[in-house]
């Protein structure tokens, strides 16, 4: 299994509901984008919904740059519709942490450099600070990511199941 990055998580899930009912109902409880910059919504989700596609994020009331994006795919089967979920960051923010994370491995290098150098006395505050900085990084960026996506994963079931 290789490692992630980055956090994501992908699900599919079958349900006894038509397209156009899950439609109807992922409908309801979605604002449109375009209303959170003016005012606050009511609404669970925010983001755009179609009877066989929705791009959403949670409505929630504090600020989380790792909130998950979340897109899913609604398909006609038999006897109701399969779903196919995928929660990703949003790519703005995978650009920054990348950023931040690729100068940590940069300076990392560095010290592992001075380290052959000049001795890993002389090396160890690069070595630190580097490695102390990604492990900060990543607790935050999954901590972040990680329950905000299981809480709208399980209300999308509990909606559309």
């Amino acid at each position: 299994m290789a490692i992630k990055i980055f956090p994501s998580f992908n699900d599919s899930f079958p349900s006894s509901k038509t397209p156009e009912e899950i439609y109807a109902v992922l409908q309801s409880v979605t604002a449109p984008p375009k209303l959170r910059l003016f005012q606050s919504c009511g609404q669970e989700f925010i983001g755009q919904v179609t009877p066989s596609y929705f791009r959403i994020v949670s409505n929630i009331s504090y600020r989380n740059s790792f909130l998950p994006c979340i897109t899913g795919t609604i398909s006609p089967t038999g006897n109701g519709s399969q779903i196919m979920i995928k929660m990703r960051l949003h790519p703005a923010i995978t650009v920054f942490c990348s950023i931040w994370l690729g100068f940590m491995v940069y300076v990392f290098l560095i010290g592992l450099l001075l380290a052959f150098m000049d001795g890993f006395a002389q090396a160890l505050p690069l070595l630190g600070a580097s490695a102390g900085m990604s492990s900060f990084a990543q607790i935050l960026i999954r901590l972040g990511f990680s329950q905000p996506a299981r809480k709208a994963l399980r209300r999308i079931r509990e909606l559309i199941g």
